[in-house]
């Protein structure tokens, strides 16, 4: 029987989640705990080695760690140079992982980890080029073309969110302007909503009804849209047609099999994605964009974990 595992790390700003996989790739063991990252790096260091270890039984062979976080690395050196959801500054995670357990550890940027998750063992799996569009409070991309990781220089491709897509648009808290994020993420389709609210109340009943006392979201705003709010729709109609043109760059410097898309805002579903792919039959190259499939992620909250072990174990 063979017992090599690998172990894949999420490092989230509000918990760690490990999982095992076997040769196959397969999760045989999962297991979470809560970052606690005021704690400070150590503390979340042990934290996390406690938690590996208990996942760990004694007729395992671990072979290698993977890690996904988020933030920017050095992954020649294991070192996290800066996470801002936990407030670290080049912490050497990696090699205190491998001090303590004494097997290679991988750091991974976390959209990198998720698209190569779910390019290996979930939505894209059988693919050479595959895409992972992130639709959140931002937006992110991870790429995988000819069956690697796009990292770019420095961990950095796959920004998809800060691609120019009104040349004239508002400056972007990145330094550029017009960019993708400020007209298709979950924070710009509720901060059009409430925009559009104020100016016109009368018309944004069923919507405010929707946030009462909550800071309005992007979920409030799905929710009006699927009761047939006008103002709701059409702020979603028109957050959709943006990610479509950011879509068309990603079809047209890619040229993928592929794009999964994943993210809070793109479960809000036709609303923003009726509009996305008429954007892009509207402005894509037809040859390219005929040959896209456009699928919903299989892997979840593990995506990044499952895929930071797969890279590791490739």
């Amino acid at each position: 029987m063979n017992n090599k595992v690998y172990v894949g790390i999420d490092l989230g700003g509000t918990k760690i989640l490990a999982v095992i996989l076997n040769e196959q790739g397969e999760v045989v063991r999962r297991a979470e705990t809560a970052t606690l990252a005021k704690e400070g790096a150590d503390a979340v260091i042990r934290r996390m080695i406690g938690l590996i270890r208990d996942s760990l039984t004694p007729e395992l062979q671990l072979v290698s760690i993977g890690v996904a976080t988020a933030g920017t690395l050095n992954a020649e050196e294991g070192i996290v140079t800066r996470a801002s959801n936990l407030d670290w500054n080049d912490v050497p995670l990696g090699r205190r992982l491998e001090q303590d357990f004494g097997v290679p550890v991988n750091l991974e940027n976390d959209a990198n980890a998720a698209a190569y998750g779910e390019w290996a063992v979930g939505a894209g799996q059988g693919t050479k080029n595959c895409v992972y569009v992130t639709v959140s409070t931002g937006i992110g991309a991870g790429i995988v073309s000819g069956g690697q990781l796009v990292r770019g220089r420095d961990n950095s491709a796959g920004e998809l969110g800060h691609i120019t897509v009104d040349m004239n648009g508002p400056r972007c808290a990145c330094g550029n302007v017009g960019c993708l994020e400020l007209y298709a993420s979950g924070t710009a389709i509720a901060r059009s909503a409430a925009q559009r609210a104020a100016d016109n109340p009368e018309q944004a009943g069923l919507l405010l009804a929707k946030a009462g006392e909550e800071t309005l979201t992007s979920r409030h705003v799905a929710e009006a849209a699927a009761e047939g709010d006008q103002l709701s729709i059409q702020v979603l109609r028109e957050a959709g047609l943006a990610l479509g043109n950011g879509m068309v760059s990603i079809i047209h410097v890619m040229n993928p099999e592929v794009i999964v898309i994943g993210g809070g805002a793109a479960n809000i579903g036709a609303p923003l994605l009726e509009p996305m792919h008429e954007a892009i039959a509207d402005r894509g190259l037809a040859s390219m964009r005929n040959g896209v499939r456009f699928v919903s992620p299989t892997l979840g909250k593990e995506a990044g974990a499952i895929g930071a072990a797969l890279v590791n174990r490739s």
